[in-house]
């Protein structure tokens, strides 16, 4: 929902109020490019794709949780994103978190032609250092990523992502596996997605 300020249209926070965005937990997150520009990538469909799974069957209040493999590979069922170099830096800077902050574990993740959705756990357990919470890594990795992208293409290309993001908090391990199928079938619902763009009719 957007509301005026100062005669102009904003778009409404979404952090629940007074919520330590530094606690434990497992946060589900959702960020799209400026305007919906499908820099990303293109969804394919064929048929015969295997899917792609994380087989990563735990808890969110396991203490030895281990971050989801690295991968350009984003198909499930009979659709698959076929990444631009731009969407594979974006997949790059993602799996790279977890080498700049220690106290952030990566779960269900996908690239889409305009933005990503992504499961992250935060564990505080043995960080020794001040923690960073979910607005710092959502800050470092649209820096990482436009500043990488700005670079491949020896551009300056302003406003790669919109200023805000979505984010949930998950409170249940049945959250989390619906979740984490959400994320999955991505690519096989992307003609329905609110955030789909005919780029024909552009």
């Amino acid at each position: 929902m957007a509301e005026k300020f100062r005669n102009k249209y904003r778009v409404q926070t979404t952090r629940l109020f007074g919520y330590d965005y530094t606690r434990n937990g497992a946060y589900f997150i959702t960020i799209c490019t400026k305007k919906h520009i499908c820099y990303f990538g293109d969804i394919e469909v064929e048929t015969g794709l295997r899917p792609v799974s994380t087989n990563n069957k735990i808890d969110i209040n396991n203490k030895n949780i281990t971050n989801l493999r690295h991968s350009h590979d984003f198909q499930n069922n009979n659709a698959r994103i076929k990444l631009t170099d731009a969407g594979k830096i974006i997949s790059d800077c993602w799996f790279d978190l977890p080498n700049h902050y220690l106290n952030i574990i990566l779960d269900e993740f996908i690239v889409m032609p305009n933005h990503i959705h992504g499961i992250i756990f935060i564990q505080n357990y043995a960080c020794k250092q001040q923690p960073h919470g979910l607005s710092e890594f959502v800050r470092a990795f649209k820096s990482f990523s436009a500043r990488r992208i700005n670079e491949f293409r020896k551009s300056n290309l302003e406003g790669i992502w919109q200023p805000r993001f979505y984010d949930h908090i998950i409170r249940s391990d049945n959250e989390l596996d619906r979740i984490r199928t959400y994320i999955r079938n991505n690519p096989n619902n992307w003609l329905n997605d609110e955030n789909y763009i005919d780029i024909n009719n552009m």
